[in-house]
């Protein structure tokens, strides 16, 4: 949800060097709607980050099902099986990744042992997470960016790396977590650098 106070035009000169009047909030707007990809909360994890899993094993042969798991008692109850539930996959360089959140039925596959695993049939509710294919870095995002016809200024510092992207956006990044921020004035250079930024990683 974003609320959005205040609703002055600004004057903005195109490439002709004609003043127009341009409604920041229309574009914000606009920006904001352009960007939804999930109507989830946004879990950006980063190297290093400590996170609690609930699996007893560090790693196990596995056979995904489409069938949501249901007890005894519910198949017994039910008037007609669940629809199957379609996996969202996505590619990330080589490989196809996806963000699962299944039920151990209890059974394994006769052939080599792998448990089976099946979707919740009411899905809880997992906050998305962008993921990218390595690490995203400055310089490269820098090389996108002026081929966009914007001018990105690079330096590093103690903690940080960032650019400046016509002398008003900064993209800043950390160097102990690699998370990046961008920061600026609601205006078109800075809705172009974020999604730019944003584009190098997918969404599951």
């Amino acid at each position: 949800e974003m609320d959005v106070e205040g609703n002055e035009n600004v004057l903005k000169e195109d490439k002709n060097g004609v003043r127009l009047s341009v409604d920041e909030v229309k574009i914000l707007a606009d920006a904001a709607r352009g960007f939804i990809t999930t109507d989830k909360a946004v879990l950006t994890p980063f190297d290093s980050e400590m996170i609690e899993l609930e699996v007893g094993h560090a790693a196990y042969s596995a056979r995904l099902i489409a069938n949501p798991y249901r007890t005894k008692e519910e198949k017994e109850q039910e008037e007609s099986p669940p629809e199957p539930i379609e996996l969202h996959e996505t590619q990330i360089g080589a490989c196809t990744v996806s963000l699962v959140d299944l039920i151990a039925t209890g059974q394994k596959v006769a052939l080599d042992g792998s448990i089976v695993l099946a979707p919740r049939k009411t899905p809880s509710k997992l906050p998305a997470i962008y993921v990218s294919d390595g690490e995203v870095l400055l310089t490269d995002l820098r090389t996108e960016l002026i081929a966009q016809g914007l001018k990105a200024e690079y330096s590093a510092h103690s903690g940080y790396s960032q650019l400046v992207v016509n002398g008003r956006i900064l993209v800043k990044k950390k160097s102990d977590t690699g998370k990046i921020d961008v920061e600026g004035p609601l205006c078109e250079d800075f809705f172009t650098v974020r999604s730019i930024v944003c584009n190098q990683y997918v969404t599951l």
